[in-house]
């Protein structure tokens, strides 16, 4: 009798504990409320904005504290639904089902001009930051060989270092009585971005460090044009899709600037064409620039001038942003400042040096310096997919077609998996050392992960490791002026000037 007894409760556990693990339905995932009609949309609308949608990663954290580990942003309409997940975990599971063709939310406004309003332009090829499915894989194919490859990667570390030094000789220049950088600067630091990032899509020298440059010279517009489109998209995105139907000013200013950047874009690859036909002997060979190799892989100059495009746009404000951040964190760390510029001066001891990839392969605290950057304050809030069948996170089933936000600028900052997050310690990062720490790969990654990562990331890296490493070398930065505000237009963009003081450091 005591036998069936214990079996039984054997039993009726078992099937309490299949009860309580199989996992929820979609609807039962936890968010703020949708009404009748409007849904979750009145959250937009002056005095009922709850959440602070001019910052992401505020957003996030809002969100996070109200409701947990998992949320659900319904009532959108036409809009997906949006999924925000805080567990790495979770985010593993989202990575691991993207499928052969991995798909994230699009950008609507850059789809639609490409797709529609200059499809002409265009012929179909949208790139790899807008198609989706078989287009992207086949954008991609084109983009890998090229942008992902160490060799022409590394090829470029000459002339993207010439750049760097010619930038930071500029700053003594800039600076008033009390060494501080102009209220300006971070315009300065976008006209080094894209003279960097141009070499490399546009295989030219722009001009953006001459002295004085004027507001409507092609550089400057071309700086401004990037500051503009960014700024549309994220208004674009957060609004509804009547600007499909009827050109709203935002969408005419968007449409507008786009049609001068892809102009600009196309003429400058139509000039390489022409220098291309004027070289003598094929284009075999490791001497070959990125859009050699490009138009080598597909003479359709529609394909080039795509790839010029989304690396200007995706170049300037985002590695501008990382730079200004890492400069940030150091000013506030000046013992791990100091530390920099004990690693910089041995591997450098001339400072007007030109570097090479195998002295950047010297500096790895330098390296360490930006990932813990990037940990704290990523330029993106985080990354972004959608389902590509129905899956389980949380212990929630979350259908197709679901847009899920990975967070990770939130998780990046946790107790749960790092050490002291709020403090600035590169050493983190550093193996082998004392302080090296492990965690779940998920939780940080500011260039994203798998198939859709970052096609530009090496060229970003590599841009600024050379800026970083010369502007750390030969000045000493601080900055007194307290906590940096941020507003996301797409990324995170510092709003205060950047009023670094900047003195001489003695070598």
């Amino acid at each position: 009798m005591m036998r069936r007894g214990v079996a039984l409760c054997r039993t009726i556990a078992k099937r309490a504990f299949a009860t309580a693990t199989q996992p929820l339905p979609y609807d039962k995932v936890p968010g703020p409320k949708p009404i009748p009609i409007l849904g979750n949309k009145f959250r937009f609308l002056p005095g009922f904005k709850k959440y602070d949608f001019t910052n992401w990663i505020k957003l996030h954290t809002q969100l996070r504290n109200e409701f947990g580990d998992i949320v659900r942003f319904s009532g959108l309409e036409p809009r997906r639904d949006l999924l925000y997940i805080f567990k790495p975990e979770d985010m593993e599971t989202m990575f691991r089902n993207d499928g052969p063709w991995p798909e994230r939310p699009s950008i609507k406004a850059f789809q639609y001009y490409r797709d529609v309003t200059k499809k002409e332009v265009f012929q179909g090829l949208s790139g790899v930051l807008v198609d989706q499915g078989p287009g992207w894989q086949e954008a991609r194919s084109q983009v890998n060989p090229v942008l992902m490859k160490t060799q022409v990667v590394q090829m470029y570390a000459e002339k993207i270092g010439a750049v760097a030094e010619e930038f930071v000789n500029l700053l003594p220049k800039w600076r008033d009585a009390k060494n501080e950088m102009p209220a300006n600067f971070k315009n300065e630091i976008h006209k080094w971005a894209l003279e960097s990032i141009g070499l490399v899509a546009l295989d030219t020298r722009l001009g953006c460090l001459q002295e004085n440059l004027l507001a409507d010279s092609e550089p400057q517009r071309m700086i401004d044009s990037v500051h503009l489109i960014l700024q549309s998209v994220h208004a674009l995105e957060i609004s509804n899709s009547l600007w499909t139907k009827v050109p709203t000013p935002t969408w005419s200013k968007f449409e507008t600037t786009m049609d001068y950047f892809t102009g600009v874009a196309l003429k400058y690859v139509n000039e390489a064409i022409e220098r291309i036909k004027k070289k003598s002997g094929d284009l075999e060979g490791d001497k070959q620039s990125v859009l050699e190799r490009f138009l080598q892989r597909d003479p359709n100059p529609t394909r080039a001038v795509v790839m010029a495009l989304d690396m200007l746009m995706a170049g300037v404000d985002t590695t501008s942003h990382a730079l200004t951040n890492v400069l940030l964190h150091l000013s506030a760390n000046q013992d791990k400042q100091q530390k920099l510029f004990e690693e910089l001066k041995r591997v450098l001891p001339n400072p007007s040096t030109p570097i090479t990839n195998e002295m950047l392969d010297e500096m790895k605290f330098m390296r360490a310096c930006i990932k813990e950057s990037a940990r704290l304050l990523p330029v993106f809030s985080g990354n972004a997919r959608t389902t590509q069948k129905e899956i389980v996170l949380s212990n929630f089933k979350i259908p197709k077609g679901v847009d899920v936000i990975m967070a990770h600028a939130v998780i990046s900052r946790s107790s749960k998996h790092y050490k002291e997050p709020d403090a600035f310690i590169p050493e983190r990062w550093m193996r082998g050392g004392e302080q090296e720490e492990k965690t779940n790969p998920f939780v940080t990654l500011p260039f994203g992960h798998g198939a859709r990562k970052c096609v530009g990331m090496r060229f970003a890296s590599l841009e600024l490791e050379m800026v970083l490493a010369k502007m750390i070398r030969r000045f000493n930065w601080r900055y007194e002026y307290g906590e940096m505000n941020y507003q996301t237009f797409f990324v995170q963009v510092p709003m205060d000037p950047l009023k670094f003081q900047v003195t001489d450091r003695t070598h």
